[in-house]
């Protein structure tokens, strides 16, 4: 059982996603009790400490990925936090938050299908996707200190970062998939890690775009 790369990375992802999942569902009663109380103070607690619990996890799990089961169970609590942070979108926004998991579900498939059996090369789309990212990066920190316009052309530059690099991370794991020294644990638990952010990061990009259509 999980003799392959890709099965290894497979499954730390589906236990990721569904970790994920699980502390949206549980986040998103608090956050929707709270919402209906107009009890904010709660909401800004739950959103802080999820936060510091999100960011914890993931600082630990970069420094302790090789040392297993350690990196699988601060994999765990990074995608849970992760998901309890994600609960307030969907208490705020139910009816887009359904949309857009939609959308993000079939992005996957789709560029997991296109990056993984279509033969092509999806390397030389890694400069251009790490420049996207640090505007959006840059464009984030500055929101913290400055009510600026945007956020629509953000999220639709989101959307094409991110569902790149699910086709970039998707097409990396098709080249090394085949090399033996590359089977192992903690390289699925980078290629797990990788896709997850994508996966999430696409999703919140998805979130931002059509409510700020609406």
């Amino acid at each position: 059982m999980f003799e392959t790369l890709m099965s290894k990375t497979f499954i730390i992802l589906t236990f990721s996603l569904t970790l994920a999942w699980f502390g949206c569902m549980f986040a998103a009663r608090l956050y929707d009790r709270a919402l209906q109380m107009q009890d904010y103070p709660a909401v800004k607690k739950y959103t802080v400490w999820a936060l510091i619990a999100n960011i914890g996890a993931f600082i630990l799990l970069m420094f302790m990925r090789g040392l297993f089961p350690l990196n699988m169970l601060l994999m765990g609590l990074f995608t849970a936090s992760s998901g309890f942070s994600l609960g307030v979108y969907v208490a705020a926004y139910k009816d887009t938050a359904q949309k857009a998991l939609a959308l993000t579900v079939l992005t996957t498939f789709l560029t997991g299908l296109i990056a993984m059996y279509s033969g092509l090369d999806f390397a030389w789309l890694g400069k251009f996707l790490f420049i996207g990212l640090i505007v959006i990066v840059i464009f984030s920190i500055i929101r913290i200190f400055a009510r600026i316009r945007g956020q629509r052309f953000m999220a639709v530059l989101g959307v094409f970062v991110f569902t790149g690099y699910l086709l970039f991370d998707f097409n990396r794991l098709a080249k090394v998939k085949a090399v033996a020294a590359a089977n192992n644990w903690e390289t699925a638990l980078d290629f797990a890690i990788s896709i997850y952010l994508d996966i999430i990061n696409l999703f919140i990009s998805l979130m931002n775009l059509m409510s700020s259509n609406n």
